[in-house]
Protein backbone atom coordinates (compact mmCIF):
# COMPACT_ATOMS: atom_id res chain seq x y z
CA UNK A 1 0.00 0.00 0.00
CA UNK A 2 1.24 3.46 -0.84
CA UNK A 3 -0.03 6.77 0.49
CA UNK A 4 0.61 10.36 -0.54
CA UNK A 5 -0.75 13.73 0.52
CA UNK A 6 -0.49 17.00 -1.36
CA UNK A 7 -0.36 20.04 0.92
CA UNK A 8 -1.54 23.55 0.15
CA UNK A 9 1.25 25.88 -0.96
CA UNK A 10 2.81 28.26 1.54
CA UNK A 11 2.37 31.97 0.94
CA UNK A 12 5.41 34.05 1.94
CA UNK A 13 6.28 37.75 1.63
CA UNK A 14 9.41 39.71 2.55
CA UNK A 15 7.88 42.88 4.02
CA UNK A 16 11.07 44.60 5.24
CA UNK A 17 14.80 44.25 4.64
CA UNK A 18 17.36 44.23 7.44
CA UNK A 19 18.92 47.69 8.02
CA UNK A 20 21.77 48.35 10.46
CA UNK A 21 21.63 52.13 9.94
CA UNK A 22 24.74 54.31 9.95
CA UNK A 23 27.88 52.95 11.62
CA UNK A 24 31.21 54.59 12.47
CA UNK A 25 34.06 52.16 13.29
CA UNK A 26 35.44 52.24 16.82
CA UNK A 27 38.89 52.10 18.38
CA UNK A 28 39.17 48.40 17.54
CA UNK A 29 37.29 45.93 15.37
CA UNK A 30 33.91 45.15 16.88
CA UNK A 31 30.32 44.19 16.24
CA UNK A 32 26.82 45.56 15.88
CA UNK A 33 24.37 43.00 17.28
CA UNK A 34 20.79 43.39 16.05
CA UNK A 35 18.21 41.73 18.29
CA UNK A 36 14.78 41.54 16.64
CA UNK A 37 11.68 42.40 18.63
CA UNK A 38 8.41 40.47 18.69
CA UNK A 39 6.49 43.73 18.36
CA UNK A 40 7.65 44.94 14.96
CA UNK A 41 10.52 45.64 12.64
CA UNK A 42 12.16 47.97 15.17
CA UNK A 43 15.07 46.09 16.70
CA UNK A 44 17.75 46.82 19.27
CA UNK A 45 21.31 47.38 18.00
CA UNK A 46 24.12 47.06 20.54
CA UNK A 47 27.73 47.89 19.64
CA UNK A 48 31.18 46.96 20.95
CA UNK A 49 34.64 48.57 20.95
CA UNK A 50 33.51 52.17 20.52
CA UNK A 51 31.47 51.65 17.35
CA UNK A 52 28.95 54.47 16.93
CA UNK A 53 25.51 53.58 15.60
CA UNK A 54 22.82 56.07 14.58
CA UNK A 55 19.66 55.84 12.55
CA UNK A 56 17.64 52.80 11.62
CA UNK A 57 17.95 49.47 13.34
CA UNK A 58 15.35 47.42 11.49
CA UNK A 59 15.02 43.65 11.45
CA UNK A 60 14.03 41.82 8.28
CA UNK A 61 10.33 40.91 8.33
CA UNK A 62 8.69 37.89 6.73
CA UNK A 63 4.96 37.24 6.74
CA UNK A 64 3.23 34.16 5.50
CA UNK A 65 0.43 31.69 5.66
CA UNK A 66 0.39 27.92 6.01
CA UNK A 67 -2.59 25.64 6.42
CA UNK A 68 -4.18 25.75 9.87
CA UNK A 69 -2.08 24.10 12.65
CA UNK A 70 1.29 23.15 11.18
CA UNK A 71 4.94 23.08 12.21
CA UNK A 72 7.09 25.75 10.54
CA UNK A 73 10.85 25.36 10.38
CA UNK A 74 13.16 28.08 9.08
CA UNK A 75 16.62 27.10 7.86
CA UNK A 76 19.39 29.69 8.22
CA UNK A 77 21.90 30.53 5.47
CA UNK A 78 24.75 28.05 4.94
CA UNK A 79 27.23 28.39 7.79
CA UNK A 80 24.83 30.82 9.51
CA UNK A 81 26.60 33.72 7.78
CA UNK A 82 26.80 35.83 4.64
CA UNK A 83 29.20 38.46 3.31
CA UNK A 84 28.14 42.06 2.65
CA UNK A 85 30.03 43.83 -0.13
CA UNK A 86 30.81 47.53 -0.17
CA UNK A 87 32.94 50.06 -2.03
CA UNK A 88 36.01 48.80 -3.92
CA UNK A 89 35.19 45.22 -2.90
CA UNK A 90 35.37 45.84 0.86
CA UNK A 91 33.43 43.28 2.89
CA UNK A 92 31.73 42.78 6.25
CA UNK A 93 30.45 39.50 7.70
CA UNK A 94 26.85 39.12 8.92
CA UNK A 95 26.47 36.03 11.09
CA UNK A 96 24.64 34.39 13.98
CA UNK A 97 21.15 35.09 12.62
CA UNK A 98 18.50 35.49 15.33
CA UNK A 99 14.73 35.29 15.12
CA UNK A 100 11.62 36.62 16.87
CA UNK A 101 8.05 35.50 16.26
CA UNK A 102 5.57 38.28 15.64
CA UNK A 103 2.32 36.45 16.27
CA UNK A 104 0.71 35.14 19.44
CA UNK A 105 -0.53 32.20 17.36
CA UNK A 106 3.04 30.89 17.02
CA UNK A 107 4.30 28.61 19.76
CA UNK A 108 7.82 27.38 20.48
CA UNK A 109 10.96 28.57 18.83
CA UNK A 110 13.77 30.64 20.29
CA UNK A 111 16.09 33.38 19.02
CA UNK A 112 18.52 30.73 17.70
CA UNK A 113 16.04 27.93 16.88
CA UNK A 114 13.36 29.16 14.46
CA UNK A 115 11.03 26.16 14.67
CA UNK A 116 7.44 27.10 15.46
CA UNK A 117 4.03 25.51 15.84
CA UNK A 118 1.67 27.80 13.89
CA UNK A 119 -1.91 27.59 15.17
CA UNK A 120 -3.79 30.17 13.13
CA UNK A 121 -2.20 29.55 9.76
CA UNK A 122 -0.65 33.04 9.57
CA UNK A 123 2.83 33.88 10.81
CA UNK A 124 5.26 36.79 11.11
CA UNK A 125 8.99 36.33 11.70
CA UNK A 126 11.63 39.02 12.34
CA UNK A 127 15.32 38.37 11.62
CA UNK A 128 18.44 40.01 13.03
CA UNK A 129 22.10 39.07 13.36
CA UNK A 130 25.64 40.16 14.21
CA UNK A 131 27.62 42.43 11.88
CA UNK A 132 31.43 42.45 12.12
CA UNK A 133 32.90 45.94 11.65
CA UNK A 134 36.65 46.35 11.26
CA UNK A 135 38.44 49.30 12.85
CA UNK A 136 39.62 50.18 9.33
CA UNK A 137 36.30 49.49 7.59
CA UNK A 138 36.07 51.34 4.27
CA UNK A 139 33.30 54.01 4.33
CA UNK A 140 30.31 53.47 2.06
CA UNK A 141 27.15 51.43 1.57
CA UNK A 142 27.32 47.65 2.09
CA UNK A 143 24.76 45.23 0.68
CA UNK A 144 24.17 41.52 0.77
CA UNK A 145 21.47 38.94 0.30
CA UNK A 146 20.61 36.02 2.54
CA UNK A 147 18.40 33.05 1.84
CA UNK A 148 16.13 31.43 4.40
CA UNK A 149 14.18 28.25 3.72
CA UNK A 150 10.66 28.11 5.15
CA UNK A 151 9.29 24.57 5.40
CA UNK A 152 6.11 23.28 6.99
CA UNK A 153 4.59 19.90 7.72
Amino acid sequence: MMRSEVLDPMILQNLADMDFGDITPGTASGTVVMTPSTSGTTAACATTNGILHVGACRAAQFQGSVPFIFNLQITKPAGNQITLTGPAGATMRLHDFTFAKGSTLMLGGSPTNPTYFVIGGNFIVYVGGTLDVARTQRPGRYNGTFTLSFNYN
